[in-house]
């Protein structure tokens, strides 16, 4: 009996064993089919459109980099892979990633010989999200304990839009290569719920919402999807080629004027997306195998006074009905006069309603000879450092050495310019186009000397809000007598609102920002008491006469535009307040600034001694004096508030919103804790609850509890067998 009585024991243990074994290898199998569910959902998504006459497979790659990431490899058109004399679309660029030393590893590979061209190292650029590393990001985000709490299941998740290359302004993914994972929100409430994943340290470095957009009653496009076209036209002197790129846009080449050079190539890099509610953003790229993608073919249009030639690239096809949408658009226009523009269209808003774009022009200028730019020599404040003005006393300055240039749009020469560059015939006078309708426009321009692997190539992206590239290759080297390139990087700021910029709503296709940079043929370079003359022209051998320089066309001006509104609801609309803010039924929570539900009682007790009325009003009026407390997703953040309702307010509005923020007294919703926030704050960085709860912590299936269960009872009924049992 006693013998027996062991045999079953061990028999019930083994059974034990076993279920207990099975219970493991099914969760783990679960685990990975739901990533791969999820993986094969967004490469679906990746591969969406993509011509595969134009990728280049892993089997293809050379087997010396198996120790490293891999990323993408795509084929090179003409323009791109001259450097390495390759006829188009001969060779590859393939691109990988060192996780340990974080940095990019390119090889340029001969397809028919599969020899390696080139192979270099680029510690500055952070390669684009693409279906290759999706595994690895995937298997990090489902370890993480907030997306398991908030997905459960990672594989049953519906993908919002593919992977992109992010970056956050206050954590380690500003520098690191991290990617966004994007779902939408399992409510079904329209939010989208962004996994940010730090590729090089393995983990989840922050998780937030972002609303989605409402449906508009708007038909789909018809037009078709990866539609571009290659090609090259000659009209009024003007001569140029352009040809669609990988991830650069459309690149032009060969521009010349009545046969002289002009500029031998201009494109588009990169297009950095800023939100300061995250705070962070995109790295985008557009092209043929980027993240938004030609759509509806090249456009060859003709003008009064010249050519133009368009490209449109967006990211989906039902815009505006999408969610994060992106959608640009590229342009060159060539006049008969030898002027020409370069042009850059988003038609944002993106994933959030306050935003800035960033397009990354990168224009290699031929047969430079010389370049100034205006400097300056007073200026006349008017109250705020960010509004001082020129009193127009300045010079033409040669740029001698490189150098960045900022601001751009001020201080302007009296003729309204801000560079002048000579080539071997011809003197050019370049300004930025003042398009923005509350005169917010600005820019960056980087003034480089030309070299081999400086962006003549693929352009590979770097760090997110450092401007690199084209930054990191700024080493004062001369650039008189050498060839330029010229980086123009325009800031378009989204406004939502009266008047709507940078926005679809309410239609779409009508409210775009866009940013141009012109250049104009000159005779002579003006300044007091010095006249830089051009470079004679071919059909005379005597120098122009100087002539009084024009009277100049006034250029548009910051002045403030004042607000409309009586009631504090027309104000706050009209002024932008509820994109940022919740207050009470206006705005919406989880955005930029704090939710100001309950600032009427908050405001008494932000700083002693002073007066809730105060305080509002101050902050109104000078919003970086006091900060607040507490913002989503991160601390609290200066210079997001725009600075000027002290111009654009009457004092009568102020005083309504005044008394309309003191009533302000509903309390502030329980707040949905932020995780991989690194910034000291006094408290935790939050981002509040939405209007939806957000669900239960996912937990095991119903099959797993059951098998839990019986095993219990299984172990309970071993016990009960041991007490029971007589003793020896």
């Amino acid at each position: 009996m006693h013998s027996s009585s062991q045999r079953a024991i061990v028999r019930l243990l083994l059974v034990t064993a076993i279920l207990l074994a099975a219970l493991l290898i099914y969760n783990h199998r679960k685990r990975d089919d739901s990533i791969a569910i999820a993986l094969a959902k967004s490469s679906q998504m990746m591969a969406m459109g993509s011509d595969p006459s134009r990728t280049l497979s892993l089997a293809e790659l050379p087997p010396d980099l198996s120790q490293a990431q891999f990323v993408q490899a795509v084929r090179l058109g003409q323009s791109e892979a001259a450097p390495w004399g390759c006829p188009a679309y001969t060779c590859a660029l393939a691109t990988f990633y060192d996780l340990d030393r974080g940095v990019t590893l390119n090889r340029v590979i001969d397809l028919p010989s599969n020899t390696v061209m080139a192979a270099w190292e680029e510690p500055h650029a952070r390669p684009a999200g693409s279906i290759h590393i999706l595994p690895l990001a995937l298997q990090i985000a489902a370890a993480d304990p907030q997306v398991q709490a908030t997905l459960g299941d990672i594989g049953a998740a519906e993908p919002a839009m593919i992977p992109m290359s992010g970056w956050l302004a206050d954590d380690d993914c500003r520098r690191d290569w991290c990617v966004d994972l994007t779902f939408h929100a399992p409510q079904g409430d329209g939010r989208i719920y962004h996994i940010f994943v730090n590729l090089e340290q393995g983990r989840v470095a922050r998780t937030f919402y972002t609303r989605g957009r409402p449906v508009l009653n708007v038909p789909p496009p018809f037009s078709q999807r990866d539609a571009f076209s290659d090609g090259c036209h000659q009209q009024d002197g003007w001569s140029i080629c352009w040809e669609m790129t990988a991830d650069d846009g459309l690149n032009f080449t060969g521009a010349t004027f009545n046969g002289r050079p002009v500029f031998d190539s201009a494109k588009v890099g990169q297009v950095e997306t800023w939100y300061p509610s995250w705070p962070g953003g995109y790295r985008d790229e557009i092209g043929f195998n980027a993240t938004v993608r030609p759509y509806g073919g090249t456009e060859l249009i003709e003008l009064a006074d010249g050519f133009e030639v368009r490209q449109l690239f967006t990211e989906f096809v039902r815009w505006p009905n999408c969610i994060c949408c992106y959608r640009y658009e590229q342009s060159v226009r060539l006049f008969a006069d030898g002027a020409f523009e370069f042009d850059f269209v988003s038609h944002g808003p993106g994933c959030d309603d306050l935003s800035v774009y960033r397009p990354f022009w990168r224009i290699a200028l031929a047969d430079s000879q010389e370049l100034w730019h205006w400097q300056a020599t007073d200026w006349l404040a008017t109250g705020l450092e960010r509004e001082l003005q020129p009193s127009g006393e300045g010079e033409w300055v040669t740029a001698v050495i490189e150098q960045e240039i900022h601001p751009v749009v001020q201080p302007l020469s009296p003729d309204g310019y801000q560079l002048a560059w000579q080539n071997q015939a011809q003197l050019y006078k370049w300004r930025m186009a003042r398009t923005d309708p509350l005169g917010q426009d600005e820019a960056r321009l980087f003034l480089l000397r030309a070299h081999e692997n400086e962006g003549d190539g693929p352009i590979l992206t770097g760090p997110g809000d450092s401007y690199e590239p084209p930054r990191q290759w700024l080493d004062e080297e001369t650039l008189t007598g050498e060839d330029v390139v010229l980086w123009f990087v325009p800031l378009l700021k989204t406004k939502k609102g009266g008047p709507w910029w940078c926005m679809p709503d309410p239609q779409p296709n009508i409210n775009q920002c866009y940013a141009i940079l012109r250049a104009e043929p000159a005779l002579a370079l003006y300044q007091p008491a010095i006249i830089l003359p051009t470079a004679p022209p071919p059909q005379t051998s005597t120098a122009p006469t100087a002539t009084p320089p024009p009277t100049a066309t006034p250029a548009a001006t910051a002045t403030p535009r004042p607000i409309d509104g009586e009631t504090a609801e027309e104000i706050i609309l009209n002024a932008g307040c509820s994109v940022c803010h919740q207050i009470g039924a206006l705005g919406e929570a989880g955005k930029v600034g704090p939710d100001l539900s309950d600032i009427g009682r908050a405001a008494g007790q932000r700083r002693p001694g002073l007066a809730a009325a105060d305080y509002i009003r101050q902050s109104i009026l000078e919003p970086n004096v006091y900060l607040a407390p507490h913002c989503p997703n991160s601390a609290c953040l200066p210079n997001i508030m725009p600075q000027d309702y002290g111009h654009r307010l009457t004092a009568v509005q102020i005083e309504t919103l005044v008394t309309f923020l003191l009533a302000q007294t509903a309390p502030t919703p329980e707040p949905l804790q932020v995780i991989g926030q690194t910034r000291a704050a006094p408290t935790p960085a939050v981002t509040p609850l939405a209007k939806q709860p957000l669900p239960a912590t996912s937990g095991p299936d119903a099959g797993f509890v059951i098998l839990v269960l019986l095993l219990g009872v299984l172990l309970l009924l071993i016990l009960m067998f041991f007490r029971q049992r007589p003793s020896a």
